[in-house]
């Protein structure tokens, strides 16, 4: 059965497609990372946000961003998160961006799974960063952006290479 998808959804999926082919997310790498289990674990990982899981999130997560971030202060950010954009609606996986060796970030390979969703509150771009470990890929990060930001960014024609996603801060 096909779902029937808003335009906006259509605008953002179609953007963030073209961003992750500029990127280099190509055949080539798809056998080289194993992209499937990549996506499958980023999938897994949105899920528990969604069902409001953190403390899962937390444990799934890789030992460095266990490191960065204490399993409070990840519940909080995503329950601050979550409040904020309220309860999915729709997510469209659009893409996927390779990164090596990311500055402030141990050596190794780093994927940010990109998708377009529909939030109760908000349309964002949700991104899962992951850490190539030798147990498979492992979540390192998630951010979710505003669609639809206020202030269009300045564009100077280039594209630019995402790091993984951030993490909040620590707290004391």
């Amino acid at each position: 059965m096909a779902r029937k998808v808003s335009s906006a959804t259509k605008r953002l999926a179609s953007g963030a497609l073209a961003s992750a082919m500029l990127l280099g997310a190509g055949t080539a790498m798809a056998q080289n990372l194993d992209l499937d289990k990549a996506v499958s674990t980023a999938g897994k990982w949105v899920a528990q946000a969604d069902a409001g899981n953190a403390d899962a999130m937390w444990k799934a997560s890789s030992q460095t961003m266990q490191k960065n971030v204490t399993q409070e202060n990840w519940t909080k950010y995503i329950t601050s998160l979550r409040d904020a954009v309220g309860a999915e609606a729709e997510r469209n996986w659009v893409g996927v961006s390779k990164i090596d060796n990311p500055k402030d970030l141990p050596t190794g390979q780093y994927l940010n799974v990109i998708y377009a969703t529909k939030f109760a509150k908000a349309m964002t771009v949700e991104t899962v960063s992951l850490a190539k470990g030798s147990s498979g890929w492992q979540p390192i990060g998630y951010i979710v952006r505003d669609a639809n930001p206020k202030a269009p960014a300045a564009s100077n024609g280039n594209a630019a290479q995402p790091a993984p996603a951030a993490q909040p801060p620590a707290g004391k």
